[in-house]
Parts: structure tokens; sequence; C-alpha cells
């Protein structure tokens, strides 16, 4: 079997179909009673509204799902994601881009979804798009993310991009980068063209980082990319997002990481995830398994960067901008060469297509056959089970730190007030 065909094979079937509709609230078991997380709220309840499974009673359960507002998904925001370029100058072995990993030698670079670059035609396309699928739906501001491969490998056309969504009403305006190319002097432009978020994925601390994101000739990152945010956040307003991926070989040296990081950085303006790697179906062996213990493990991990300065965001059960509602009606998910995808995740991915910016969406059942949301259909650490299990232990151990040091407690007053007996 060609390479080609393994891929089409391994790719078929990779994907979960969509089903509208987020994810629905969960309940947690905190320290003192329950959290419920909603899409717009996180509220505490008192143990005596739950039953010895853990359900609430139907009183509460209506009541929580009436203070509930409208997800995003109802907003006058409009979702958009281009995919700047496909080209990454790293190698990184897990990328959800990758379609096949080398047999030999250790280090080889992995096949990727085919390589493109948008161009000014393609920015003028995309634009226009966007204007006119915004007036369609009645949408009057718009979300952007620039992503990739690697966007900063072009920072012209990011540029253009953030400045050719401003008349569209730009607003959280944000960028997925690896961090190599992303200078001060970058930094400054795109603030200025309108860019407020900038995500970086670190891969543990400095020698498990350089064993796994590295450059296409085999050369670690880690000093590259944090001389280049330190350098950034110094001379920007910009927010940022540290996302830490953890796999076997890179847990361990987290919490150096988190300490490291302390040191070099303004912690209050970092915003920290951590993130366990997934096999996305192309044989990667070091991801890590989902565990009670393990749970607990990066809970107190999160209670250390909390320590440090660092935010860490309370979990939520809101659906997402881009690809919850089939057919592209919160938002969109542009290629480099102008078709239209239901998520990154699938962009560039073989019979995962849904439309091209110039021709529109495909029809039904078309489009419905090839939606595919957040998740990816990665080859799952454990069972279902286990990881929620395993969501719900961190998850309580976060809201708990978070309620603790008074982080909610302007979000949840009023939920208080309602949900404790009289």
């Amino acid at each position: 079997m060609s390479a080609l065909a393994r891929r089409r094979t391994r790719i078929r079937g990779k994907f979960e179909p969509a089903e509208n509709g987020g994810p629905g609230m969960r309940f947690i078991r905190g320290a003192a009673g329950y959290w419920a997380v909603g899409s717009t709220f996180v509220a505490r309840v008192p143990e005596q509204h739950f039953d010895a499974q853990g359900r609430p009673t139907p009183a509460v359960r209506e009541l929580l799902a009436a203070r509930d507002a409208a997800p995003a998904t109802d907003s006058d925001l409009y979702g958009l994601t281009v995919l700047v370029t496909t080209r990454c100058n790293l190698a990184c072995p897990y990328c959800f881009q990758n379609t096949e990993l080398p047999q030999a030698p250790e280090g080889a670079i992995p096949l990727r979804i085919p390589g493109a670059t948008v161009d000014d035609r393609k920015v003028a396309d995309i634009l226009a798009f966007t204007r006119d699928r915004m007036a369609e739906l009645n949408k009057t501001a718009v979300k952007l993310m620039l992503f990739g491969g690697e966007p900063t490998m072009f920072p012209g056309y990011c540029l253009k991009l953030l400045e050719g969504c401003r008349p569209l009403g730009l607003t959280g305006a944000s960028m997925i980068s690896n961090g190599t190319l992303f200078d001060a002097a970058g930094a400054i432009e795109m603030e200025r063209a309108g860019l407020e978020w900038v995500q970086i994925s670190l891969d543990g601390d400095a020698a498990d980082h350089d064993r796994s994101r590295i450059t296409l000739g085999g050369r670690g990152t880690f000093a590259t990319i944090l001389r280049n945010v330190e350098a950034a956040s110094a001379r920007t307003a910009l927010k940022w997002r540290l996302r830490v991926n953890i796999s076997r070989e890179s847990i361990d040296g987290v919490q150096t990481l988190i300490d490291r990081l302390g040191d070099r950085l303004d912690t209050g303006r970092f915003m920290l995830k951590l993130a366990l790697i997934q096999d996305v179906g192309i044989g990667y062996q070091k991801s890590v398994r989902h565990s009670a213990e393990l749970a607990k493990r990066v809970g107190e991990l999160y209670l250390h960067a909390m320590d440090a300065g660092f935010t860490v965001a309370p979990p939520r059960a809101a659906p997402c901008l881009f690809c919850d509602a089939v057919g592209g009606t919160t938002g969109a998910v542009v290629n480099s060469d102008g078709t239209l995808y239901s998520c990154c995740h699938s962009a560039g991915q073989d019979g995962y297509d849904v439309g091209t910016v110039t021709a529109g969406y495909h029809r039904e059942p078309v489009v419905r056959e090839r939606w595919v949301m957040c998740g990816y259909g990665a080859e799952p650490n454990t069972d279902k089970a286990a990881e929620r299990l395993h969501a719900d232990i961190v998850d309580a151990i976060v809201l708990d730190r978070l309620h603790a040091t008074g982080s909610l407690a302007a979000a949840t007053a009023s939920q208080f007030a309602l949900m404790d007996p009289a």
C-alpha cells in the first residue's frame, strides 16, 4: 500500500462526526459541595442539593439551566480561523498536522498535510467571504485567529489579515505560534495591527522540550522561544497563553519549568494551560494515560503555577465558536489555499473540506458528513470514563483554589445566594 493510501485509510474515520449543541453543564465534586460548570458561569452548590450518585435535584438543575445565558453561538461574534500557511519550521512528532511518522532514523521529519501559503488574492478572497458571511448571519464583530503551520513565517500576510478584519469589527484577535520567529519587533508590529493574544507551546523544561520541539534540522528551540517571549512581553501589552504539553518524558520536569518561567517572565500577564499529548493516529508512543494519580499530579502542578503568579482559567462548558454549529453559522476555518474546513484540526486533511471561500459551503448532505469538531479523533489515552474522572479531579483542584483566593467570587456571588439553603 502506498504512503498516500495508508494516510487516507488512517485519516478516514479518524474524526468524530459533529452534533449541534455544546458539551452541556458539568457537575464536579469539590472540597465543599459541588461545582456546576456551565457555558457562561461557574457556581458552587452545597452538597445537600445532590443525591448519593452526585446528581443534582431537578429544581437545582432547572435553576442552573435558567441562570446560564445564551451560549457564544447565539452572539453577534463571528469566529474566523485562517491557516496563514500549512508550512512549519519545526518537526514536532505529535503534531496533529502530521500524516505519518518516519520509520527511521530517529529525528527524521514527519510527513505533513500538503504545504500551502496564502497570497494577496487569497487574503482578499478570505476577507470578502468573511464580510459577506457576517452580513448574511447578522454578525457585527469578528474574532480572528491566525493559525498555521507557523504563521510568523509569513508576517506580512498576518498583518494584512489583521488590518483587513478591522473594518469588520475586529475583537480578541489571537495567534497560535511556536514562538521561534516571533521576536519583539514582530510583536510590536502585530499588536499595532490589532493582535491581542498569543499562544506559545512548550514541551516541558529545556532538556525535555529540546528532544521533541525541534527545528527541521534537529536543533532544540527552548532557549530561542523563551528569549523571544521574554523580549516581546516586555515591549508590548500583548496577553499570553502558555500551553505546556505533557508527555511521559516531560512530566517530571514541569515543576522546574514553572519555576524557570517564573524567574524570567511577568507571570501576572501569562495564562498557563497543561495539556496531555495524544497520539493523533500515526503511532506517537510517548503519551500519558489518564488516571486519578496523574490527575492529582496535574492539579498540584496547577497549584504550583498559581503560587508562582500565573493565571489559570476556570473550566467551562462553552461550545466552540468555530466548529460547534454544523454549516458554519458561527464562524469559519479557512485553509491557506482558500478551502473551508469545520475545524483547524481537520484543515488540510484529505476528504474533510466543506467548501471554498469563493464558492461557499458545499450542500447537504456533504457538509454534515464532513463536519467534525474539536477533539479530532485522537487515539484515546484511556477510556472515556477515565478521561472524565481525570478532568473532574483536575478541575476540582483548580476551582477550589480559585475560590479560596477570591478569584471566582465576583462571577459566582449571585449563585451562592440562590444555592445556599435558607
